[in-house]
Formats: C-alpha cells, structure tokens, sequence
C-alpha cells in the first residue's frame, strides 16, 4: 500500500498543505496562516492480514496541525498474517499537533504491529490519543504490539512498548480488560489527570501520559483529559532551524 503523507508549513495568506493519499486519505477541513485541520479517512476496507499503513506527518516551524480520524479501525481476523500501521510524526520549532485517534479494535486471530516515533523541535508540543480495543462484542481479541518512541534534540523523551493477545491475557499488562485508552502529550508539562479513574504518568523529561484499563470504551474518563490537555498554548514564531526540512 501507498503511504499517507500529510506536511504543513507557514505561508501567507494562508498555510502551504501537501497531502498524499495513500491507505488512509487525508482530507483538508480549513486552514489559516499558520494552521490547518484535516481529516483521516480509510481508502479502503482496513485492516486486514498483510496490509502496511504508513503515515507520515510534517509539521512546520510555528505551525498547528490538528488531524481527526473519522470512524474507527477494525483488524480482523488473519490467519497468522500480521498488519502493520507505522506513524512518523516530526514537529518544527514552536508547532503544535493535536491527533484526536479513535479506537483500533483488535479482532479475534488479528495481529497487529503499531508503531508511532515523534521527533520534536525546539519548544514544539504534541498531544495525542491512542485506543485499543481487544475484540469485538463476544470476543476476546488479537495480538498487538505497539512501540511508541518520542524524541527531541536531547534524546529519547518517551519508550514504550506494549504486546497484549486477547487470546492469551498475561497479568501484569492488560490483564483481563479489554480497552486501553491513552492520551500522550509531549513537549510540556500539561496539568495532572489524577482522581478521575485514569492512571497518571508524569516523563522524566517535559510531559505526561494519562491512561484507562478497563472493559468498556465508553466507560473511558479521559474524553474529559482531552479536552483540557488538547488546549494547547499558541504556537509561536521563532528565528529557527526548521527540522521538517
């Protein structure tokens, strides 16, 4: 499959976008100089066995990007074929990016392999939500492995790695919940989620995670953490090497 490219960049009057379709097709809601929404919808039937998703994300110096997924992805069943969906995300000086995911339900018998790296620019901040779902309704659900790595020009801001079979529960990871909700945003220090039956992690280096286990998407209390994390400051214009190129 074709990979998915999305990139903007400051211009007058309003911001340059140049967006490439691949598996999942981008879609420009509005813009303005230095900002742009744009919407993710699947091309096709997703995900089955077999199948590479590949998005690519550029997000110029002082700029906003605020991408939204529209509908939530199945990985069904593949006989022991594994799907892969790979996001690489670099932030320019002082840009923002909110991503607003919606849930990957993780079919019985799929296997899935995430990975999500985030390069961040000098003063930029990323917040982004990732739900997981093992199964469908009466199942159990899949195998997924998802790596997610952050990095800024100091080194590694986040490392995480995450491998749950709904087929084969293992204490300790997700045990016997079948959702996992997580909002990451790096970059800052955005406020403490705690007392609202979300986990709450603050990284060693400017950022958090704020997280749910449980059995039911729709139970997640971090609908309420998005909103006040994705209020991001401005993004501001700097004299700046531009790392997007």
């Amino acid at each position: 499959m074709s990979s998915t490219r999305i990139a903007i960049h400051a211009d007058e009057p309003r911001t340059r976008v140049d967006l490439v379709a691949g598996a999942i097709v981008p879609r420009l809601i509005e813009r303005g100089p230095r900002s742009a929404r744009i919407a993710l919808v699947a091309g096709g039937a997703l995900l089955l066995g077999g199948d590479r998703v590949d998005i690519a994300v550029t997000v110029g110096s002082g700029c906003t990007l605020d991408l939204e997924d529209i509908g939530g992805t199945v990985a069904y069943a593949s006989d022991g074929v594994a799907a892969f969906w790979d996001v690489e995300v670099t932030l320019g000086a002082d840009s923002r990016l909110r991503w607003a995911g919606l849930p990957l339900v993780i079919a019985d018998s799929a296997d899935v392999h995430r990975q999500t790296r985030i390069r961040l620019g000098d003063g930029a901040i990323a917040v982004i939500r990732e739900s997981v779902v093992l199964g469908r309704s009466g199942e159990r659900g899949g195998r997924i492995r998802h790596r997610t790595s952050v990095a800024d020009a100091e080194g590694p801001v986040l490392e995480e790695e995450l491998d749950a079979d709904g087929g084969a529960p293992v204490p300790g990871v997700l045990g016997a919940n079948r959702v996992l909700d997580t909002i990451i945003r790096v970059g800052d220090r955005p406020p403490a989620a705690t007392g609202r039956g979300a986990t709450f992690m603050a990284l060693s280096a400017p950022g958090a995670i704020a997280r749910y286990l449980g059995d039911a998407a729709h139970a997640s209390p971090l609908a309420e953490i998005w909103n006040e994390w994705a209020d991001l400051p401005l993004a501001v214009e700097r004299n700046a090497v531009d790392v997007t190129g």
